[in-house]
């Protein structure tokens, strides 16, 4: 039995006629007549009953007809199915996402904008570090990630794929009150005692190693008082007047309101974040979720290198 046995029987038993069926069908009446053969022979049963003008259904034939129509709808949406796959507006991709990406308010508006031009598309969206989400990606576990370039080494150049997508500059959050906030901008070396509210480094070590770096290059050693989990609750300190808290300039759209930002002169560092994908990964569905961020397609590969190169100047 193949496939074509089921749709042509279906068509004789929606018309009950087999000329008007062979003309639908593009075939010659006798060839039809013998598919029909063929199909009541090899399933062992009479499907229809010949009229001396058109066809009935057996009862046999009415049973027949009802599972056949099941199993070519299914047929139908599989064929659907895997053509929406290939063309990539069905599937499932997993990104990474963090505390961090979260403060990027055109993050979160650029996957709602994918969720709805690809509803089709399931997307989730894993809460993991920027070091978690580079273990998984080298593991096959996630299809994207958005992370702090630092995090990307040399090593990981050959197996992932790079398109830097916002800079986050750093800025000093102050309490409202706080002599620091009355001034325009802080200069590094005043912060040479300041108490600082840090984010743990056992989430950041290769971002904080950085900006540790940097402090030290600007003439000063960071005073932390107290290292925390994650940035909401790092500035919720702040506003508490625990300390100051050195933070990217993408905070600055839902600082708690007795917060302020200032620029720190002397202080040289800022931290691309990246969309970060596997090289080999051929994902149709991945591919319209890079193009959303401006990345991933013919037009992303002419900037590609000068994108890496500017996130590896800026991690150094």
């Amino acid at each position: 039995m193949e496939l074509r046995h089921l749709r042509y029987f279906a068509a004789v038993a929606r018309l009950e006629h087999v000329g008007r069926a062979a003309k639908m069908l593009g075939v010659a009446q006798p060839a039809l007549s013998r598919q029909i053969r063929q199909l009541e022979e090899e399933i062992g049963a009479e499907l229809l009953e010949r009229l001396p003008r058109g066809v009935r259904l057996t009862a046999a034939g009415r049973a027949y007809a009802a599972e056949a129509a099941a199993i070519l709808a299914q047929v139908s949406a599989a064929n659907k199915k895997a053509r929406d796959f290939a063309a990539g507006s069905a599937g499932a991709i997993s990104v990474g996402f963090n505390d961090i990406a979260s403060w990027h308010d055109d993050i979160p508006h650029r996957i709602h904008a994918f969720r709805q031009a690809f509803p089709g598309i399931a997307i989730e969206l894993p809460p993991l570090s920027s070091a978690a989400q580079i273990r998984a990606l080298h593991e096959g576990k996630l299809d994207a990630g958005i992370v702090y370039a630092v995090h990307c080494s040399q090593d990981d150049a050959a197996v992932l794929e790079t398109r830097v997508i916002s800079l986050s500059t750093i800025r000093l959050a102050v309490p409202k009150g706080h002599p620091l906030a009355a001034v325009r901008s802080v200069r590094a070396r005043d912060l040479a005692e300041a108490p600082l509210v840090w984010l743990g480094p056992d989430r950041l070590q290769r971002y904080n190693n950085r900006l540790l770096a940097a402090c030290m290059e600007s003439g000063f050693s960071p005073q932390i008082i107290q290292e925390v989990p994650t940035l909401s609750v790092q500035l919720s300190l702040v506003a508490a007047g625990m300390g100051l808290a050195l933070v990217g300039s993408e905070v600055g759209a839902r600082l708690p309101g007795n917060v302020v930002l200032r620029p720190v002169k002397g202080l040289d560092v800022s931290f691309p974040l990246v969309l970060v994908w596997r090289r080999d990964n051929g994902s149709p569905a991945l591919r319209h979720f890079l193009a959303q961020f401006g990345a991933g397609g013919p037009q992303d590969a002419a900037r590609r290198a000068t994108d890496t190169r500017g996130a590896s100047k800026h991690a150094q």
